[in-house]
């Protein structure tokens, strides 16, 4: 390996001294370049780009730490590493080189041929390092430049396709609401009214969805309003929806009898969650293949939480997509390209489990279904890191 120094240096028998002890590195091939003053140095530097410079703190005129601030200011497109010598051991002197840019400072009567060859090295490592250092901030800026371009077009998409996919879902809504209104009451039998406000119900509910879709890419999810919950009610009217528009598929939903599985919680959001495993259970699962909704109460240490199981027949996840299930944007290998999904529904429900303080998990096995279980303390700790997103002061269970 070869590096190229510049020694600036008024005294001959102290330029033949480091020239020699340089050609006799044995680990490395020195090229050297001399001048006698800084004024030499930096004509020579405006035009070189050496790899180091051993540099003499006196010299006639400029002195080594002014001609190093003058270094400074050309702006060179390379700073080579600097090691300065001095005839006196001031720290003074020490302190001041350093603050100009120096990497190291040796005193010429006490450093031996190899302590030169070693701080010419180190400081050369030093100033590599620096530089690689550097250059990674700066590609690192400029890649988080790129990634903030990129989110603002990618909003800017998402919010003229929501913007788009609302007009259809309101024109659905208002012929609904008419059709309701316009059909004679001798037609109009109770299942048709029933499905009518099914339509009209669903229709908001997908502008609700789409609205969240949107604060979900965007990272602006909205607060968590804490009011008191039935789960199990919830649970019902969600298992009784399903049935309706999933009526190939037998929904059978466990929950003991006479537990409370009431607590603190956002009934929106929990919808949602309910929505996205309860469907999931459906699209990835055979025709007639039963869906299991099962609730729990599972006494902790600190706090009583309630525990709700998904659990289907279907194809499950295969063992190395596990770990990425809940992950924006990935899907099993396993999942057909005929069926929709966006990748972004499970991220989405873990995320808003989690606002709540609780878990959600998954156990599957490729071939024979999945379990998903999720996991809400009843009440959230006003400090602890589950409190996020609480609309209220929170307390402990007493």
């Amino acid at each position: 390996m070869s590096l190229h120094v510049l020694l600036v240096d008024d005294g001959t028998a102290d330029r033949f001294a480091v020239s020699r002890a340089l050609a006799r590195d044995p680990d490395m091939h020195w090229e050297v370049s001399q001048v006698s003053s800084a004024e030499e140095a930096l004509a020579f530097l405006s035009t070189n780009t050496p790899d180091a410079m051993l540099l003499d703190y006196h010299l006639p005129g400029m002195n080594g730490v002014a001609m190093l601030q003058a270094l400074s200011g050309m702006e060179l497109p390379h700073q080579p590493a600097v090691v300065v010598l001095t005839g006196s051991g001031n720290e003074r002197v020490a302190v001041e080189a350093m603050k100009a840019g120096a990497q190291d400072y040796l005193v010429k009567a006490s450093f031996s041929p190899e302590r030169l060859r070693r701080s010419l090295r180190a400081a050369v490592e030093t100033v590599r390092m620096t530089r690689e250092l550097e250059a990674r901030r700066l590609r690192a800026e400029r890649a988080e430049a790129a990634a903030r371009d990129a989110l603002a077009v990618r909003d800017e998409l998402f919010a003229l396709a929501t913007h788009d996919l609302k007009g259809p879902l309101q024109i659905m809504t208002l012929n609904a609401q008419v059709l309701r209104r316009q059909i004679p009451a001798a037609v109009m039998t109770p299942a048709l009214e029933t499905r009518l406000g099914h339509l009209v119900r669903a229709a908001h509910r997908m502008g609700e969805l789409i609205a969240h879709f949107l604060e979900v890419t965007r990272g602006q999810e909205q607060p968590l309003q804490r009011e008191p919950l039935d789960l199990l009610d919830l649970v019902r009217a969600k298992v009784r929806e399903q049935e309706t528009h999933a009526a190939r598929h037998p929904f059978v939903l466990e929950a003991p009898e006479g537990r409370d599985f009431t607590g603190d919680w956002d009934a929106r959001a929990l919808e949602r969650v309910l929505e996205n495993l309860m469907g999931n259970a459906v699209k990835y699962s055979a025709e007639g293949t039963p869906v299991t909704v099962r609730l729990s109460v599972e006494e902790g240490d600190l706090r009583q939480e309630v525990r709700l199981d998904v659990v289907d027949q279907g194809i499950g996840i295969p063992a190395a997509d596990l770990p990425f299930v809940f992950e924006r944007f990935r899907r099993g290998r396993n999942v057909s390209q005929d069926v929709s999904g966006s990748g972004v529904g499970l991220a989405s429900a873990r995320r808003l489990v989690e606002l709540h303080g609780g878990s959600l998990s998954v156990e599957s096995e490729e071939g024979r279904g999945s379990t998903f279980t999720v996991r809400l303390p009843r009440k959230v700790y006003a400090s602890g890191p589950a409190a996020h997103g609480a609309s209220r002061s929170e307390h402990p269970e007493q």
